[in-house]
């Protein structure tokens, strides 16, 4: 049976916390949900914890704030496609105690919303550990391995044995919006949840007609303006969860190509699809597990 899901300053205070237990997940002021890190040891500053980011990455306006020496551009393919951006070296990344070091990182654009934030760890930093993201409770906790699965996730909670993509370390599982299956990517980084054109016409969305109309214009790394149409689906089913009124973005993204998904049903799973649950994710195990939160989902 499905269960039903029914200034910078004042940010890093805001999310300020002892390491090493959880840390807090506050929204950025765009709908991302942001966690504070350390980088070379000072902090706390805002950062992305996302599954859909192979390494991690910051914001030019953070590079030129820490006068970080730019080194030799590389290609960096986004939601919107491929840009060259210039490559930086960290001493160090840490987010509630999980430490990397001498990190390679690309630049990103600064983001043409509100939202405030100075970077992103990515699966670079999770590797190694087991990360939970407890979304009714705005909480995420790294553990280092090996770590006793038993301890994190509950009798009921739904392991999924990821997939891979073409190209990148994302996971895959499958999906059904309104009957038709299809491929869902992992992504704690996308504030909202994209499908593609084939999986909209799969799924009998009518993108054109009353139910849709004009939503919000991506850019992504390639700072490539791409149009959506934005509605509601009446159900999506996953892993033995079932949601109603799921509100998605429809467009062919050009990183859809990228994952060998640019013909197949596809869709980007982000996080306004995971505020009812709490995800344990082991990147490394290609394996994570959708769980319940003790805390009551945020309305």
């Amino acid at each position: 049976m499905m269960r039903p899901i029914s200034a910078i300053a004042a940010l890093c205070a805001l999310l300020s916390t002892s390491a090493g237990t959880s840390v807090p997940m506050t929204p950025a002021g765009n709908g991302h949900l942001v966690v504070p890190a350390f980088v070379n040891g000072k902090g706390t500053v805002p950062f992305i914890l996302d599954t859909g980011a192979d390494e991690s990455s910051v914001y030019d306006w953070f590079a030129k704030q820490q006068r970080l020496a730019a080194g030799t551009a590389i290609s960096v393919t986004g939601m919107t496609g491929a840009a060259m951006m210039a490559t930086y070296r960290l001493g160090s990344i840490s987010v509630d105690g999980r430490t990397i070091r001498d990190v390679a990182v690309t630049g990103l654009p600064d983001r043409r919303d509100r939202a405030i934030t100075a970077g992103v760890a990515g699966n670079d930093l999770m590797d190694g550990a087991i990360a939970t993201f407890d979304y009714p409770c705005r909480t995420v906790t790294l553990i280092a391995k090996p770590v006793s699965m038993r301890q994190l996730v509950s009798p009921k909670a739904v392991m999924v044995e990821g997939g891979s993509v073409l190209d990148g370390t994302q996971l895959s599982f499958p999906v059904i919006l309104n009957g038709a299956r299809g491929t869902a990517i992992l992504d704690t980084g996308s504030r909202g949840t994209q499908i593609n054109g084939a999986f909209a016409r799969s799924a009998g969305l009518d993108v054109h007609g009353a139910d849709f109309g004009p939503g919000e214009t991506l850019y992504g790394v390639a700072s490539r303006a791409t149009e959506t149409r934005e509605g509601k689906v009446a159900t999506m089913a996953f892993a033995g969860y079932r949601i109603t009124g799921l509100t998605v973005r429809v467009a062919d993204l050009a990183v859809f190509k990228a994952w060998g998904l640019e013909d197949k049903p596809a869709m980007i799973f982000g996080i306004n699809a995971m505020q009812g649950l709490r995800v344990i994710y082991d990147h490394q195990a290609k394996r994570f597990w959708f769980d319940r939160s003790r805390c009551k989902a945020p309305v």
